[in-house]
């Protein structure tokens, strides 16, 4: 039955007046225009909805049931209307997203380029963070959506995984281990790491190997604290202490000094596209979009995932 809601809405104003005079005040319409379009409606319906006298008009059995179901339909659809419509205005809102050094690899710049391409009116923001702010905007809400490394400590974050790649100790050429194909904890012992310059524990716990569950006697000592890639590779150039970090780094901060080994009995580093609270509309549209390419895109994350460290692999 295709019923219109310019005669649904009549209806229920008559039934909310009973009175074809102020009804149609109302409504804006002729007395003689309201009741053609009751009368179709019943028609349609099939039943009598109302009761009419000279005097008075009164709603039918039929008509009670009729106007309960009717005022529901029209208070969805209205509410269906206004978030439609709110999505159409969230998309007019530029998206900001947050992303780190160690976090802008090979497959943000597809994932961007799909994006703008399919959503060309949304201006999108991008911005930087050093290690002080692992969530990269999201914990103080400076951010949309970021490309993070997990652990983090943030509440109510969401997150989509992209991919895992090894974690690597980042040496001088001339220290002992720079020759090494990889390494394992054991290797470690004795040696001095950095940490980065941040209060959030857990990401601090992993990047200095404390997420490993070994005993500090076994473990690197922690060494000087650094707040950025900058000081990190400086720290790592003076032979001060060697760093711990993604094996991607070889490729996106190399340097002729540093040499970049896989370690082999710890976790990898997740980096995941991550979201605090429900996800807007437009946040949906950009994870839909990552996921496409990531899909698409297997090869390069097949990559990503085993790589070894030599700048010249990709």
């Amino acid at each position: 039955m295709d019923v219109n809601t310019r005669r649904l809405s009549h209806f229920v104003t008559l039934a909310d007046e009973l009175s074809f005079t102020r009804a149609a005040a109302i409504l804006h319409i002729s007395q003689q225009g309201l009741s053609r379009s009751i009368a179709e409606l019943e028609a349609q319906v099939g039943v009598p909805l109302l009761v009419r006298t000279t005097r008075s008009v009164a709603l039918t059995e039929a008509g009670e049931r009729f106007l309960g179901g009717v005022r529901a339909a029209l208070s969805a659809l209205h509410e269906a209307t206004s978030a439609a419509r709110a999505t159409c205005d969230e998309f007019q809102q530029p998206l900001r997203i947050g992303f780190s050094v160690s976090s802008l690899l090979e497959l943000n710049a597809p994932i961007l380029r799909a994006f703008r391409a399919r959503y060309p009116r949304v201006a999108i923001e991008l911005e930087s963070f050093q290690w002080d702010d692992p969530s990269c905007g999201l914990c103080s809400n400076t951010t949309d959506v970021a490309f993070v490394r997990t652990p983090i400590e943030c509440p109510d974050v969401h997150v989509e995984r992209m991919f895992v790649e090894p974690r690597a100790i980042g040496v001088d050429q001339s220290h002992p281990l720079a020759a090494a194909g990889s390494v394992t904890l054991d290797d470690l012992a004795g040696e001095r790491i950095l940490a980065p310059r941040t209060d959030d524990a857990a990401w601090s716990k992993f990047w200095t190997l404390r997420d490993t569950g070994l005993d500090e006697q076994s473990l690197p000592s922690i060494g000087p604290i650094v707040g950025s890639m900058e000081a990190e590779l400086e720290k790592v150039t003076s032979g001060e202490a060697i760093t711990v970090t993604a094996v991607s780094m070889s490729r996106f901060a190399p340097r002729p000094s540093i040499v970049y080994v896989p370690i082999t009995d710890v976790a990898g580093s997740e980096l995941v596209l991550a979201w605090r609270g429900p996800a807007s509309p437009l946040v949906e549209a950009f994870r839909a979009t990552a996921i496409e390419v990531q899909e698409r895109e297997k090869n390069l994350v097949s990559r990503i995932e085993t790589a070894t460290g030599d700048p010249e692999e990709f």
